[in-house]
């Protein structure tokens, strides 16, 4: 065995804890899997993980690590929340970030482990696997969520943006908010179904079901500035800044998921919201010096 420096042994252990890292994310999402050859799939990968750990373990010696671990690590707890939260393919977009921040890694010191080239052509050979193998409901429903996400923004915060001036009391027009938002998420829902049914669609309630949860969310964020601060003004600005956020946020995730322009869809988004809240204002504005 080769004798390491105490930094060639930090970094190869460090390889090693990714490595045991990439084990037990694969192996937890292949267990998860429905389809049996997906399964099938991933637990091969696993298994290629576990032997690149075992290549730098041989390295490591004494300092080899133990892929049988009592408490995961913090990384592995990350990636598993995210997986049952945003979904197992949003998950592995955010954890091939990580391997290919790896494998530049690897590259560095690919003349010190005669098996790194190996290492670096397996890791290739993931990518190529994983491709259309996964179905990931929350991104099969994900233009339902968008339609109910993109209505919601635009109707509700137009209709709030009018009501602000036009009432001028923010407990009034949170309530308005409120009954508007439920009654028009309920439409929305009722039109994906009826869409989705005449298309043929599997699950068309599901779809609906989407719709109406996403416009419900979306609106219970907008009224909610109403009803926590007085001044009707100040709520609008607040509701706003929310449309902003919720725009980005969904914008990022369906980004990483179906590697799309972040920017591009976010600055559109924002746009239309923000012209359907002018002109609302305006309307509001005008009913009020009526």
């Amino acid at each position: 065995m080769q004798t390491l420096s105490n930094e060639q042994k930090r970094t190869y252990r460090e390889f090693a804890r990714e490595e045991s890292l990439a084990y037990h994310l694969y192996m937890r999402i292949a267990k998860r899997q429905k389809k049996p050859e997906n399964r099938i799939i991933l637990e091969g990968i696993a298994l290629q993980e576990k032997k690149h750990l075992d290549i730098f373990n041989s390295y490591l010696g004494k300092k080899a690590v133990n892929i049988e671990v009592k408490r995961p690590s913090f990384k592995l707890m990350f990636y598993t929340v995210i997986m049952y939260t945003l979904g197992i393919i949003f998950t592995l977009r955010i954890f091939e970030r990580l391997e290919a921040h790896s494998r530049k890694s690897y590259r560095a010191v690919i003349d010190e482990i005669d098996e790194l080239k190996d290492i670096l052509k397996d890791e290739k050979s993931h990518e190529e696997a994983l491709i259309n193998i996964l179905n990931d409901e929350k991104l099969l429903f994900a233009s339902s969520i968008v339609l109910g996400m993109n209505d919601a923004l635009v109707e509700i915060s137009g209709a709030l943006a009018g009501f602000t001036l036009a009432i001028n009391d923010s407990l009034k027009v949170g309530t308005l908010g409120l009954i508007t938002g439920i009654s028009a998420a309920l439409s929305m829902a009722a039109s994906e179904f009826l869409s989705r049914k005449q298309d043929d669609e599997e699950n068309p309630l599901i779809y609906a079901l989407y719709t109406g949860i996403a416009y419900v969310i979306v609106v219970s964020l907008l009224i909610l500035p109403y009803f926590l601060i007085s001044i009707p003004l100040v709520s609008m600005g607040v509701m706003i800044g929310i449309v902003i956020f919720i725009i980005f946020a969904f914008n990022y995730y369906i980004s990483i998921a179906k590697k799309q322009p972040l920017f591009k869809n976010f600055i559109t988004m924002t746009l239309i919201a923000l012209v359907v809240a002018s002109i609302s204002f305006l309307i509001g504005l005008f009913v009020d010096s009526l």
